[in-house]
């Protein structure tokens, strides 16, 4: 008789767990549901598909029960960052961290601290073992053919292939440039005015103003987010409609940024702009 009482308290306690846990799942599904066709998880910096890296990932990580129980206890917060750089220019606010698909990402940014314009910017990116012997290695032309002094441009860098970086001891981080001694006679500034936060959405305007003397070209428009310590976690395109201004000629800007499981967390974030002088007369 105990025993028949025993196996239906067991049962009802079986039935409330199933009832507690239905709810959650549920919550989550209709969540990701609400993301907006025009949110992006992967900024266009270096041009990644992050949904196809995504699937290399998880390719690889199933295909062995041994790498996944390695997988399980990687720890990436012991991978270190060599970070060579010259006099004019200097990498900062490095990072690395595993996305939620798994994929070994390295953030930071590249600072123009000279006087004169760099060009022709290359990433270089080495992963070394615990004895030093390159992993992987990847050289990364950044997004903009102009850093002027002052300037900093974000970079990020996506492993998918776990099955290289779960050996990884060291990461090493260099830049290579040209020295660009031309003046730009265009000169965009950015207005932040306003954000606002609503339904789990970080929507950020302003205005960009070309006040130089000629016409700017190819903008882009890129902000920067970052954590408590300064690293970069996310980096996101602005929208703008013309990417060109003639002096003393404006626009809007604005960036929305959905707060979801994708999205890393960040206390501050910062807007840069890139542009090129028109060859044409305005």
């Amino acid at each position: 008789m105990k025993n028949a009482k025993f196996k239906k308290l067991w049962l009802l306690l079986i039935v409330f767990s199933l009832l507690s846990i239905t709810p959650s799942c549920s919550k989550i599904e209709d969540f990701t549901s609400n993301i907006s066709r025009n949110f992006s998880f992967q900024s266009d910096v270096e041009n990644l598909d992050s949904e196809n890296a995504a699937t290399s990932s998880t390719d690889n990580t199933l295909s062995d029960d041994e790498e996944n129980i390695t997988l399980i206890f990687f720890d990436y917060g012991k991978i270190k960052t060599d970070v060579t750089t010259s006099i004019g220019v200097k990498i900062r606010n490095t990072n690395v961290f595993l996305d939620y698909f798994g994929n070994l990402s390295v953030t930071g940014e590249i600072i123009n601290i000279s006087n004169s314009t760099k060009t022709n910017i290359l990433l270089t990116i080495d992963f070394l073992d615990k004895k030093g012997s390159s992993i992987h290695s990847d050289k990364i032309s950044v997004n903009a053919n102009y850093l002027r002094p002052d300037s900093k441009i974000p970079f990020l860098y996506i492993l998918a292939d776990n099955k290289k970086y779960i050996g990884v001891e060291t990461i090493k981080i260099g830049v290579n440039y040209d020295d660009y001694y031309k003046l730009l006679k265009s000169n965009i500034i950015v207005n932040k005015e306003n954000f606002s936060y609503k339904n789990d959405i970080l929507e950020i305007n302003g205005k960009i103003v070309n006040i130089g003397e000629s016409k700017a070209i190819n903008i882009n428009l890129l902000s920067t987010f970052y954590d408590i310590r300064d690293r970069v976690v996310l980096i996101k395109k602005c929208f703008i409609e013309k990417k060109e201004l003639l002096p003393k000629e404006e626009q809007n800007f604005s960036l929305d940024v959905l707060f979801s499981k994708y999205t890393k967390d960040f206390t501050h974030y910062d807007l840069e702009v890139f542009f090129e002088d028109s060859v044409e007369m305005p």
